[in-house]
């Protein structure tokens, strides 16, 4: 399964940027194909979304490479504030995943009692 799996992948780039509902229609079409049970499917499903997760994120990395390389030849802003903007928005990112998990944590706090 996991070689027709990677001859599947292989065949388009855009297999690789599925949705979850494309995911399933895909599992969906290769279980009636090879005549997969319903654990083989999902896990055929699991692996396609994981191949997607990570084709988006190759993706995002290029196209921020890209663009940082474009503001700078645009003259738009210098390699040290783009590296600067990165850094503030690391951070700030940060801060809001700490607060959305303290948020969680007290809620989850609350539904116990």
């Amino acid at each position: 399964m996991e070689k027709k799996l990677k001859t599947m992948v292989k065949t388009g780039y855009g297999l690789g940027l599925l949705s979850l509902a494309e995911a399933r229609k895909v599992a969906s079409k290769v279980k009636k194909e090879l005549k997969l049970d319903d654990e083989e499917s999902l896990k055929l499903a699991r692996q396609l979304m994981a191949n997607s997760d990570q084709a988006g994120k190759e993706v995002t990395s290029i196209v921020d490479k890209y663009f940082q390389a474009a503001l700078v030849k645009s003259g738009v802003a210098s390699k040290g504030e783009v590296k600067t903007v990165r850094k503030v928005l690391k951070r700030r990112v940060q801060r809001v995943k700490d607060a959305m998990k303290e948020n969680l944590n007290s809620l989850r706090k609350r539904v116990k009692r």
